[in-house]
């Protein structure tokens, strides 16, 4: 399975959390780690290294020239390293067909294969929303968009890489960026939401892309955190606040510290 991720140094030791329960959670797994970047040094790779069973990961560093995104839009929590994921295309061999793009705050506590395996059904990505009737009403007028399309986040995406290659190339996103600027208010994840809201598949939040305020709004089905270890696959520690910070909230956090301190080979 290919799993790409992309990151400054700041998010190394998130990264080896996520990459720690990757290992625990599918053990009989075999993987591909792109790791996107433009600033990541020697000492990184060395920790990134001692998180993954080497017998089953093949790291691959892509160092990506960060004056190609010179003109992004940034925010305070969001890096131009968060825009690499939009180029893949340029930089992946041309074997990889699928890849998993998942963001380093993130953990996975049950088998990825029924996500990474996913039914494309022609369209270029899968992923999940996590917004409600008022904003999704917003983002259909921003985007100009169908009354049928959600919007989705963009840290847990499943690529259709041999479709986006077909499709769309970086010039495109380029001048996508360019033209409707004003308007990116969430940066790389509006970019593809615009470009891409009508090429996605929706998958179960609960189960994909759980963060606290989708536990919120679905308290009737995510019950407890029993509930989360037995059928949730990807837990989302999104927004402003993050486990490894002080003043984080929510029912969450005591997974993200299992899976940092539960002993496993590499240890």
């Amino acid at each position: 399975m290919n799993i790409l991720v992309a990151l400054d140094g700041n998010y190394v030791g998130p990264l080896c959390v996520l990459l720690k329960s990757l290992m625990i959670s599918n053990p009989n797994g075999i993987f591909d780690l792109y790791v996107a970047h433009s600033s990541l040094k020697k000492e990184h790779f060395d920790r990134i290294d001692k998180a993954v069973d080497k017998k089953r990961v093949t790291v691959h560093p892509v160092e990506i020239d960060p004056a190609l995104l010179n003109d992004a839009p940034v925010m305070d929590r969001i890096s131009k390293e968060t825009y690499y994921r939009l180029l893949l295309m340029d930089y992946l061999p041309k074997e990889v067909d699928r890849i998993l793009y998942i963001d380093p705050d993130t953990i996975i506590i049950n088998d990825i294969r029924s996500f990474y395996n996913i039914d494309f059904k022609g369209k270029t990505l899968a992923a999940c929303g996590h917004t409600k009737s008022w904003c999704e009403f917003l983002n259909r007028v921003r985007f100009h968009s169908p009354k049928d399309v959600r919007y989705f986040n963009a840290g847990v995406i499943m690529f259709n890489v041999d479709k986006l290659r077909k499709t769309v190339t970086s010039d495109d996103i380029f001048r996508y960026m360019k033209k409707h600027r004003r308007w990116l208010f969430l940066a790389d994840q509006d970019v593809l939401n615009g470009m891409f809201n009508t090429e996605t598949v929706f998958a179960d939040e609960c189960i994909y892309n759980l963060d606290e305020k989708t536990v919120k709004f679905n308290k009737d089905r995510v019950k407890d955190l029993d509930w989360v270890r037995k059928n949730t696959v990807i837990v989302h520690f999104n927004g402003k606040f993050k486990p490894w910070k002080p003043g984080y909230q929510g029912i969450l956090l005591p997974l993200y510290y299992e899976y940092r301190d539960m002993p496993w080979k590499n240890d």
